[in-house]
């Protein structure tokens, strides 16, 4: 079984991430740059996802997240499992940090979707986030600005816990 991996970038720091996925994945996953014409389509080819969630400005998710949304809430997701990375500068928008997972996040609570890979909030050096519920990030929450050496093992420890038995089929 394969992970659907979903990404918006514009600078290129949430591609990097995706890539960095893939290499741990390898072909248990295919990467999509999420684009309204095969969203739809894509989605209904996999019941584990990833999706990789940037915010910008004051706490928005990246655009393309939120016409993406409009998509994902037509789409039955229902008992399949998605996993939710952040990504996000906690020291110059420490009050906004991560707060673009929220919408996705919301939209599939609605649809009773299994969300796994709550992460804990210590070691991180923020404000608030509305991706914090029960002291806990709805997700993985990577910081590639101040946080850059830890990235990568942060997202191996994430990945092999959430998705771990996808690897182990083989």
């Amino acid at each position: 079984m394969k992970i659907g991996i979903f990404y918006s970038s514009v600078r290129g720091k949430t591609e990097f991430t995706a890539k960095l996925i893939k290499d741990l994945l390898h072909e248990n996953c295919d990467v999509y740059k999420i684009e309204e014409e095969t969203l739809e389509e894509n989605l209904k080819k996999y019941n584990t996802f990833i999706f990789l969630i940037p915010t910008y400005g004051y706490g928005e998710p990246h655009e393309d997240w939120k016409k993406g949304i409009e998509i994902i809430s037509r789409v039955n997701l229902k008992n399949k499992t998605v996993g939710l990375i952040g990504r996000g500068n906690q020291g110059f928008y420490a009050a906004t940090f991560i707060n673009g997972l929220k919408p996705v996040y919301d939209i599939l609570i609605d649809k009773e979707v299994n969300i796994v890979g709550f992460t804990d909030i210590i070691g991180y050096d923020f404000v608030k986030s509305t991706a914090v519920i029960n002291d806990k990030f709805i997700g993985l929450a990577l910081d590639e600005m101040f946080m850059l050496q830890e990235v990568k093992e942060k997202l191996k420890t994430w990945i092999y816990s959430n998705f771990g038995e996808i690897l182990n089929e083989k």
